[in-house]
């Protein structure tokens, strides 16, 4: 992106991109070296949302051809944030553009098409970065470090899992997310590349994969309301199992008709000198045992991570955190290297290993046999 006086954002889609919106809105505060932040124009296929959404946020105007977006010269940073089937047109129109692309996941609807912008974004010299904002938890950036280190020693095992109650009541639709033509797949492709990215950063790409999938919920209404009822043609519940890399076993897991779980997600890693752990719902501390502690005491020891962003001049470094602060320093990041001309991370190349992983995983689920997690860049 050419240098900027301002940031001058448009964004394509308005289900969770109104999250995004409400995130750049809230940047300088946190972030004031960088540029003024406008939310210049949102685009949406339904024109009612546009313009409720361009109230809402204050967006300059609205649209529902993103195609105006994207053409437009007064914008310089787009966000990507629609149904997966519509991820690669989209996202080939924008790398067409000298805008900054922000991406969300996942990169595409298969491995192929995944392996088709990478392959086109290498073409154009250009890259997007992708939305794993759990990257920018400060408790699991503490665990990076400490496995970077070596401070878990020899890495054994490593559970993460996605738990939520979202569609516990089998009156409610789906939406494209129940089409297999529009989603690509079920959790697997909706919470599970949060968890295997976190996966692919903490421990490393695995060799292999097995993995099991159900459909609990056969059947939906067709929208909100309706009386028409369709099948449910993706899953509800993915378990992956994991070998590798050097012998570390894993298992990651995704479920959205878990009663109890509002959002709960788990992080945890365990290696022969030390162990940690963490939770979504419990985000201000990173749970830690052994890893040379001071204290030889048995246990789990609490360290508070809090809001402890070393870039950040907003709040003191002891105030509890929450998850839209992930999306403010995700996008602060994404900023930052695009104003800069820094590399991406993550960028396509951890969309498209986190959708290597994704193939294998349903390929394995048809064959009930090991699958070979394939290189992403071939």
């Amino acid at each position: 992106m050419p240098t900027v006086e301002r940031i001058r954002a448009g964004i394509i889609g308005m289900g969770v991109g109104s999250l995004y919106a409400a995130s750049l809105k809230s940047i300088r505060p946190y972030y004031p070296e960088l540029p003024e932040v406008d939310l210049v124009c949102v685009a949406t296929d339904d024109q009612e949302t546009a313009i409720t959404a361009k109230t809402h946020f204050g967006f300059e105007r609205h649209t529902t051809d993103y195609h105006q977006l994207l053409q437009s010269e007064d914008i310089n940073v787009v966000i990507i944030t629609t149904p997966n089937h519509l991820h690669h047109e989209m996202l080939t129109a924008a790398l067409e553009t000298d805008k900054a692309i922000y991406m969300d996941k996942p990169l595409a609807h298969n491995l192929s098409q995944a392996r088709e912008l990478y392959a086109k974004a290498q073409e154009l010299d250009r890259d997007a970065q992708m939305v794993f904002e759990f990257r920018y938890c400060p408790a699991l950036i503490y665990a990076h470090q400490l496995i970077q280190q070596g401070r878990l020693g020899d890495l054994y095992a490593y559970r993460t899992q996605y738990y939520r109650s979202s569609y516990i009541n089998p009156e409610k639709s789906l939406r494209w997310k129940g089409q297999l033509s529009k989603s690509g797949g079920g959790v697997l492709m909706d919470y599970a590349p949060h968890l295997i990215d976190q996966a692919l950063w903490l421990v490393g790409r695995p060799d292999r994969v097995s993995a099991a999938k159900k459909t609990f919920i056969q059947s939906r209404p067709e929208a909100k309301g309706s009386e028409n009822w369709i099948p449910v043609e993706t899953e509800d519940h993915i378990t992956v199992l994991s070998d590798g890399p050097n012998g570390c076993l894993g298992t990651i897991e995704a479920g959205r008709l878990i009663q109890g779980a509002v959002n709960e997600m788990e992080v945890e890693v365990y290696g022969s000198q030390g162990s940690l752990k963490w939770n979504l719902m419990d985000p201000n501390y990173l749970y830690v045992a052994g890893s040379g502690m001071e204290t030889s005491e048995p246990g789990w020891h609490r360290i508070p991570t809090v809001q402890n962003y070393p870039d950040s001049t907003l709040g003191n470094k002891d105030l509890p955190i929450g998850m839209m602060r992930f999306h403010i320093a995700c996008l602060a990041d994404f900023l930052r290297r695009s104003i800069e001309g820094d590399r991406y991370d993550p960028g396509l190349v951890q969309g498209l290993a986190v959708q290597a992983v994704i193939d294998a995983a349903y390929r394995s689920t048809e064959t009930a046999t090991w699958e070979e997690v394939p290189e992403a860049i071939t």
